[in-house]
């Protein structure tokens, strides 16, 4: 190595410069390693969709799996993986048949009907509001209450024509026939090649990490995973009942669309304490503008009474203590994430933050136990 010294400041400017270059012909050549990197992503891309899957249904297949290990056949109990990833999936198919033979027509049909029959519910409600004695007496509005003006100029900028083209470009562009093929086979084989798979990245670790850091990251990454499925499934649970109750109940009080606001409070439930409030408000001016005044009045009344069950008791009881966070800091996580993320960051900030609260604690916890050990160590003159 000794012959070498004398050539080491040449080796290094050599070094450099190969890497000038190759940085330089990265850039120069920028488009096509984007394309290139978009052919490997798109032929990656139904193996994306296929852990998604199995993420999904992992988390009932295995609880499907421990309860069928119980019975006292014992063809059932061996073979308690198998059936219950074909239960699930039978189960999912099933589910995906009926949003897209009967749910999602029916909201397309609602949707359009209550576009096409805004402007007349506006001028109603309008010409209700104007009718009132102390409106006309105290001539709030000189000139009437322009709700359909104002409105309307929102609703201009929604091509609803367009709805169903949009729509199908998005299935089209996401989950083509081969895709989902592809995709539905490999998450049945990540579901039963799940430990395995599990093993094999532990001792992958194991080469580049130490044993201790392994069983840390390992200790680690399943409470994430733990508290991001129960809080997923958990409000996943509170909103498909609360959006089952809501569309009886609106239907049963007469409101008009109220499968659509049904699913819709439903779907913004799963948005703490905000989700719930912009879904009341809207549920509430739809009402009014359809039915009445008095209609929106009692829609607010029984939405509120949903809603108190549904946060006193519903959630608290199907949750229970898996997020392990104050109320502020869900505040503080939908805020925050909402503002850079969008509906998105509103989703999915309050697990976020309940996983690096859990990290966070653990650390401290183990800086803490550090610490008085050290302290204890000290004092005996260790």
């Amino acid at each position: 190595m000794k012959r070498f010294e004398k050539y080491y400041n040449l080796i290094v400017a050599f070094v450099f410069c190969v890497a000038v270059i190759a940085v330089y012909k990265t850039f120069d050549n920028l488009s096509n390693i984007t394309k290139y990197i978009g052919v490997v992503i798109g032929a990656l891309k139904p193996f994306f969709i296929a852990f998604l899957i199995a993420y999904i249904l992992n988390m009932p297949a295995k609880s499907l799996q421990k309860w069928l290990k119980k019975a006292k056949k014992s063809f059932i109990s061996n073979h308690a993986l198998g059936i219950s990833i074909v239960i699930i999936y039978l189960l999912a198919v099933v589910v995906v048949i009926f949003v897209l033979r009967m749910l999602i027509p029916a909201l397309y049909r609602n949707v359009i009907d209550l576009y096409n029959n805004i402007p007349g519910y506006i001028n109603a409600f309008q010409d209700y509001i104007n009718g009132f004695e102390i409106v006309q007496k105290l001539n709030i509005f000189e000139s009437g209450l322009n709700l359909y003006d104002r409105i309307n100029k929102f609703f201009s900028s929604i091509d609803i024509a367009q709805f169903g083209k949009y729509a199908q470009g998005v299935y089209s562009m996401t989950t083509g026939l081969f895709d989902m093929f592809v995709a539905i086979i490999a998450s049945i084989y990540m579901l039963i090649d799940k430990d395995r798979l599990q093993h094999g990245l532990v001792r992958v670790m194991g080469i580049f990490l130490k044993k201790e850091r392994v069983a840390s990251v390992t200790h680690h990454a399943k409470r994430v995973n733990d508290i991001f499925t129960n809080y997923i499934y958990s409000r996943l649970t509170c909103s498909v009942i609360m959006a089952v109750v809501c569309s009886i109940v609106l239907m049963l009080m007469n409101v008009k669309y109220a499968l659509v606001l049904g699913i819709f409070i439903g779907a913004m439930d799963m948005i703490p304490y905000f989700g719930s409030i912009i879904a009341c408000i809207v549920a509430i001016i739809a009402s009014c503008l359809t039915g009445g005044l008095w209609q929106g009045v009692w829609v607010a009344v029984v939405l509120i009474i949903l809603q108190q069950i549904d946060g006193n008791l519903l959630g608290p009881k199907i949750m229970g203590d898996s997020l392990e966070i104050r109320p502020l800091w869900i505040i503080f996580a939908v805020s925050v994430g909402g503002t850079l993320f969008g509906f998105l960051g509103m989703l999915f900030s309050v697990p976020v933050v309940a996983i690096i609260r859990a990290i966070a604690a653990d650390y401290i916890d183990a800086k803490e136990i550090n610490k008085k050990t050290a302290e204890v160590k000290e004092n005996n003159g260790e």
